[in-house]
């Protein structure tokens, strides 16, 4: 018997470099559920490759559809079409996780999303505070975000000059961050400040965060990406 999934593949509008994202992440393709979230549909066709233990690319694809009414989609893409009102009190986003947790799913992979409308990307950074107790990642395969919970210790094997930033989405306290040029320990940061964005790798066995109160994600860009302000 198939073991009951735990984490779920969010597919949103957007650009996602895929080469990328396999590279990284391809066993999430194997066990968990996939949700499209409106034209992240559009991603359906380069996945269906990678869900071997599954007949179809995506299995719920959620969402109003008011930005995916001119696409062609295959029926056999996906298994079940869950349409939402355009007037309601959530986004599409919150939706599609609400109906993963509806089935125990507790781990998040979000694809895509990154670069959009300016008030959509805030809400999808805000997500993780009101779903306590879920791990988020957040990335396009080029910048990643990962949700940090409090009380719990990582480590991250990096590339040398990759960009780093602690984004606070409360107050901090109790940061610990090695391996980066300007290191913190025991740090407190108050929401707003920017002291924690744009710091770098130097150590060759990657970096260790920690913070013990608060919500943030860590940010992560290669050191040899074009993106910047």
């Amino acid at each position: 018997m198939r073991k009951k999934p735990t984490r779920a593949v969010i597919l949103l509008p957007g650009t996602i470099h895929f080469e990328a994202v396999i590279a990284s992440f391809s066993d999430w393709f194997q066990d968990a559920i996939v949700i499209a979230v409106d034209k992240g549909i559009d991603k359906a066709e380069k996945i269906a490759p990678l869900r071997c233990n599954s007949d179809v690319a995506v299995d719920y694809w959620v969402g109003d559809f008011d930005s995916s009414h001119h696409l062609e989609i295959a029926p056999t893409l996906y298994r079940e079409k869950v349409r939402y009102p355009a007037e309601k009190d959530e986004i599409d986003t919150e939706l599609a996780l609400s109906l993963a947790r509806e089935q125990g799913i507790d781990r998040f992979l979000l694809l895509g999303g990154i670069g959009g409308r300016l008030d959509h990307q805030t809400a999808l950074l805000f997500l993780p505070v009101q779903y306590p107790a879920t791990t988020f990642i957040h990335t396009d395969g080029v910048e990643k975000l990962h949700f940090l919970e409090a009380g719990r210790h990582y480590h991250f094997l990096l590339p040398l000059g990759t960009t780093v930033s602690l984004m606070a989405l409360t107050d901090l306290a109790g940061i610990n961050l090695s391996g980066v040029k300007w290191p913190l320990s025991n740090y407190a940061l108050k929401l707003g400040s920017g002291l924690t964005y744009s710091n770098e790798v130097v150590e060759e066995q990657g970096i260790e965060v920690s913070i013990e109160k608060g919500d943030a994600w860590l940010y992560l860009l290669p050191a040899d990406s074009k993106r910047s302000l």
